[in-house]
């Protein structure tokens, strides 16, 4: 009996440790249809590639996965919702990667929180300086197809400088311009719809939550990255009065702890005008 206890227990052991290895390795994809007001009709269909929150993380030699998969949706744009450069070394893995995403389709980044708290800041926007990556420190540009165009918008994560533009402030600043013109904005935080549910945008994609860590079957993410249990908006596309928000999973680990049933995403999303 005790033979088949401790075999029981080095099979399930042997099992978690097969689980924690694939939950990091195994990149899945994720896609959604989001319908946007007022989407010149060029940009009907248009497939934009999210990616987040590496935290130094690789997937093949030079991530030769990801690069792979990310060619494999064929996006019109990439966007990188920040946390890619986390700590001293993440500068080489990314530098590596920005110009094999740069070859598939034109990239914009926004920063994170650890590209700040890691004070590897100046490093990052070198590094996107020099491989012709767009970074969007608090402003916006304006994305061209056909001779239509679609505002593309970045805010700064709050780890940056104290006197940066609050999102609100960046909305309020870009439609006193622009006037009433639909904006996608990128964002590092999943917080907006608890701190700015009114906010003048009409999508907004970011990161940060890592999925909730650890995901459970038809529960979802259990640990949010703030510590807090059973956070709201852990993943995926969530419907708000205001806007859309597209929460990625993200691809790396945070802090070292692993991820569990809580594959590595890379988010599509398409869009489609709102009827």
């Amino acid at each position: 009996m005790r033979k088949r206890k401790g075999a029981l227990v080095l099979l399930l052991a042997i099992l978690l440790a097969v689980l924690l290895c694939l939950d990091q390795r195994i990149l899945v994809t994720d896609s959604y249809t989001v319908a946007v007001r007022d989407l010149p009709e060029s940009f009907e269909g248009y497939r934009i590639v999210q990616l987040s929150d590496l935290h130094g993380a690789e997937f093949g030699e030079n991530n030769a996965g990801l690069v792979e998969k990310v060619a494999e949706q064929q996006p019109d744009l990439i966007v990188l919702t920040g946390d890619f450069v986390c700590e001293e070394g993440d500068e080489k893995s990314f530098a590596a990667l920005l110009p094999q995403l740069r070859a598939i389709a034109p990239c914009y980044f926004v920063s994170g929180n650890h590209e700040w708290s890691s004070h590897m800041m100046r490093e990052t926007e070198r590094i996107l300086e020099e491989n012709d990556t767009v970074y969007l420190n608090n402003r916006y540009v304006f994305l061209e197809r056909d001779g239509q165009k679609l505002c593309l918008c970045g805010a700064e994560d709050l780890n940056g400088y104290a006197d940066m533009l609050k999102p609100a402030e960046l909305m309020e600043q870009l439609h006193d311009r622009e006037g009433d013109i639909p904006v996608i904005l990128l964002y590092h935080r999943n917080t907006l719809p608890e701190k700015l549910p009114e906010l003048d945008v009409d999508l907004i994609l970011c990161g940060h939550s890592h999925g909730g860590i650890i995901r459970l079957p038809f529960i979802g993410g259990i640990l949010g990255t703030d510590r807090k249990p059973f956070p709201v908006y852990d993943a995926g596309v969530f419907e708000l009065e205001n806007y859309t928000m597209v929460v990625s999973r993200g691809l790396g680990n945070i802090h070292h702890i692993p991820r569990i049933l809580n594959f590595p995403e890379i988010v599509v999303v398409e869009l489609e005008k709102a009827a």
